[in-house]
């Protein structure tokens, strides 16, 4: 027997908007590059050897480099940028993302998880 009777509860969908290699994809457009051309890492600290990846764009992550790998696993080549983060860029970001969807969301339907990413409870 099921601990929670599910009939008593209103049915809906729960979309999840989870914005792609977000803090890479803002650090391109930011510098006027295409997130998706343009090999990028995003590194915790550029001058620490072991720092840690924090988002890495679609064709690095094709070289094996992604979100969690080191600062020393980056082949050294001319067309990786390898960056710091940006937070303050990020979250103004964010927070703008955010102001668009709740021009078509209500604000009690729109929970915001992290910096890029957020649940939207659509009712039927």
């Amino acid at each position: 027997m099921d601990m929670y009777d599910y009939n008593l509860v209103e049915e809906r969908d729960v979309l999840c908007i989870d914005q792609k290699s977000f803090f890479a994809s803002v650090s391109c457009i930011q510098k006027g590059l295409d997130p998706k051309e343009v090999k990028l890492a995003v590194v915790a600290d550029t001058k620490r050897q072991g720092s840690v990846v924090l988002a890495a764009t679609g064709p690095l992550k094709e070289l094996g480099i992604k979100t969690g790998s080191r600062l020393f696993e980056i082949p050294h080549r001319n067309d990786i940028y390898i960056i710091n983060p940006s937070m303050r860029k990020y979250l103004e970001v964010s927070i703008a993302i955010s102001k668009v969807a709740l021009r078509y969301v209500a604000p009690e339907d729109l929970h915001q998880y992290s910096v890029d990413e957020f649940f939207h409870g659509c009712y039927r």
